[in-house]
């Protein structure tokens, strides 16, 4: 048991060494919540396994420079939301959580075809550069780890009002000529399907709630460090059911999406799958 607390105490230790300047008493959102949001992060992205024993609160505290009383109130946010139990007599340790992944549905792919070429929207583009796959991108796209990629980072705004922050990752050899010229009509899905011969036929969208932890994407959005937003991901797929971009689109507050589902002849036209599932299912598991 000792191992897994000293385990738990340097994970904590090293993340809060990388995040706790996150942590400011001049923003609008109270300090046990902002340390209350880092915890949960540090939950969700799996630093610590479900059932292993959560640092202590006097850890917590020393960890991220607070006092113990707003280590006290992150750690009752955590317990209340089911991201912690507590068992008599043991301890505190993770729990299931609360986070739920909902399946976005639309019949336009791309969000300049949904608004038109008339519409307020505007996008201006921050990088467009050359990386290597990881382990989750090459998953995703379904090719090996190190894979040269293209990385495309834009903001999207509307009456000059940014909206959004979109990552795009495509893989270079199913994309020729993506760079050689500005996005087609400020689209990715025009550019693909006309410059790269590789028209995207469907994508498959998650959201979920998050916040803007990254400094360089707070700054963007024009929004303060741990303001909420919503993170949409998306995997599009060409007519032969080959991956063909990954995107990460980080909305801000303010920004609402409606959704339209309609009746199909088949009953499995439209399956709901968590972007894990999604990946596994097209290497051929079930």
């Amino acid at each position: 048991m000792i191992g897994y607390v000293e385990r738990a105490n340097g994970t904590l230790d090293d993340y809060a060494q990388r995040n706790r300047h996150l942590l400011s008493d001049s923003l609008s959102i109270p300090l046990y919540y902002q340390l209350f949001r880092l915890l949960e992060r540090f939950i969700f992205e799996r630093h610590l396994r479900p059932k292993e024993r959560f640092p202590s609160e006097e850890s917590i505290a020393a960890a991220f420079v607070v006092s113990r009383p707003t280590a006290n109130r992150a750690t009752r946010e955590l317990l209340d939301r089911g991201w912690l139990r507590r068992e008599r007599g043991r301890g505190t340790f993770v729990g299931c959580g609360s986070h739920v992944e909902l399946t976005l549905l639309s019949d336009e792919l791309s969000l300049s075809e949904q608004l038109g070429h008339e519409s307020r929207l505007e996008s201006r583009a921050v990088y467009c550069r050359t990386g290597k796959a990881s382990s989750e991108l090459a998953d995703a796209l379904k090719v090996p780890d190190g894979t040269p990629t293209i990385e495309l980072r834009r903001v999207r705004y509307i009456d000059r009002c940014p909206i959004l922050v979109s990552d795009a990752f495509l893989p270079a050899e199913r994309v020729p000529n993506f760079g050689a010229g500005p996005l087609i009509d400020g689209s990715l899905f025009a550019t693909l399907r006309e410059r790269c011969s590789a028209p995207v036929a469907r994508c498959e969208r998650w959201i979920e709630t998050s916040e803007a932890l990254a400094q360089d994407v707070a700054d963007l959005l024009q929004i303060p460090v741990l303001a909420p937003l919503l993170l949409v991901r998306g995997l599009a797929y060409t007519w032969d059911e080959e991956p063909i971009a990954f995107v990460k689109s980080y909305v801000r507050e303010g920004v609402s999406f409606q959704v339209t589902a309609r009746p199909h002849a088949e009953p499995n036209y439209r399956t709901v799958r968590t972007l894990p599932e999604a990946v596994e299912h097209k290497r051929g598991q079930p």
